[in-house]
């Protein structure tokens, strides 16, 4: 089957992945003018790592990557907030935290090696045509050879949806630094720091980038969108000091952060689209479900879309069956956890005063009810709804 992938994203390159290993012709655009990753740390849960299994690139990424075994969320006091632990479902239960250039490097590579093509520089514009004869329509006013399948995995801004402004308060700076070697971190939590749920800050290991052997960490800062600018014009030093007086043991990894240039600011959104399927037309990953970052489930929802609509091609020869069974595998879980996304965004990044206030007087006493860390661990590492049920 000829099938044209818009975006060259996680969820692109996931699919372009499956697809081409299954046989299918695959052509995959995007806007950028080369190969290159959007973003920094990001941890790949039980759910991802399954389909990363399937494609043969778990091992690999394992080797670049950290084990993560908790999420340790503290109050400056140090009152405990947060208290995720893998083991709590299982002792090989982890998340695997990586750079997002690794996981983007491996999945390109799979991609072009099972035989799909990348056209560079090509901006996604639109879609014309009907049935097996579908073309991409590109800013520029060219066309896309003919498709029988046109997936969008545009992320949030795909020119195939309508969205009002679906963008959150608050986003976050990003900064990849060498991993502390004092301070306390460990090399197998990802730690943060909270005032209410408009400050906050954290450090996760995320292993070693693509060719170098040195350990590093993630940094990350909670910033409103619309302050950025004015970050931007502060002198590093006193910004710095806003850090430390939330989190003195922060010191050495805020050592190596010398410009405002080492920092990524991220956006974050909540949106999902009415329909995952429009004709021939799929969306998967952001396109379908965006969603803010608290439960960390971006890269993880694209991998489990990529990998349910590579098995439902599979399945059924004709492409509406095949998307039939893709949203009927997706659905209901794509559903639960934009759910708990939108619940739980306030509580840790918003201007919200009574719900960061019941976490922080709650969350500890809480934590010792027997199904709590279950629960918890459930939620973070993506299970609940048994997305793997019939996929594996």
């Amino acid at each position: 089957m000829k099938i044209a992938i818009g975006g060259a994203g996680i969820a692109g390159l996931a699919a372009a992945a499956f697809f081409a290993r299954s046989g299918h012709n695959v052509s995959v655009y995007d806007k950028a003018p080369q190969p290159a990753p959007v973003g920094s740390g990001l941890i790949i849960q039980p759910t991802g790592q399954a389909a990363l299994s399937a494609l043969g690139l778990l091992d690999d990424l394992a080797q670049s990557g950290a084990r993560l075994e908790r999420l340790d969320g503290r109050l400056e006091s140090g009152r405990k907030v947060l208290d995720v632990r893998y083991d709590a479902l299982g002792l090989e239960i982890f998340g695997l935290a990586v750079h997002r250039s690794v996981l983007f490097d491996l999945l390109h590579k799979a991609a072009e090696k099972a035989g799909a093509v990348f056209s560079y520089g090509q901006e996604v514009a639109g879609v014309e045509g009907e049935n097996d004869a579908m073309r991409l329509r590109f800013a520029d006013g060219e066309l896309s050879g003919p498709a029988a399948l046109i997936v969008d995995a545009l992320g949030l801004r795909t020119p195939f949806i309508e969205r009002e402004n679906c963008y959150l308060d608050y986003g976050a700076l990003w900064a990849n630094t060498p991993f502390p070697s004092t301070g306390g971190f460990s090399e197998h939590a990802l730690v943060q720091r909270y005032r209410g749920a408009n400050v906050s800050a954290g450090v996760m290991p995320i292993g070693s980038l693509c060719g170098e052997q040195e350990k590093m960490a993630a940094f990350f800062w909670t910033l409103r969108l619309k302050n950025y600018e004015t970050w931007l014009m502060t002198p590093l030093p006193r910004w710095k000091g806003q850090v430390l007086k939330l989190w003195p043991e922060a010191g050495p990894v805020l050592d190596h952060l010398t410009s405002h240039e080492d920092f990524v600011l991220a956006r974050y959104a909540h949106h999902t689209a009415p329909e995952p399927v429009e004709d021939r037309l799929v969306h998967i990953g952001d396109a379908w479900h965006a969603a803010s970052p608290q439960l960390g489930q971006g890269a993880n929802m694209a991998l489990l879309d990529a990998w349910a609509l590579s098995n439902a091609l599979n399945v059924h020869g004709a492409v509406g069956a095949a998307l039939g069974e893709f949203v009927k595998t997706r659905h209901r879980h794509v559903k639960i956890y934009q759910t708990i996304s939108d619940l739980f965004t306030p509580v840790y990044q918003s201007d919200a005063r009574i719900l960061p206030a019941l976490r922080d007087k709650l969350a500890e006493p809480l934590s010792s009810f027997w199904f709590i860390p279950k629960l918890l661990a459930a939620m973070v590492s993506g299970i609940i709804g048994d997305p793997l049920k019939n996929l594996q």
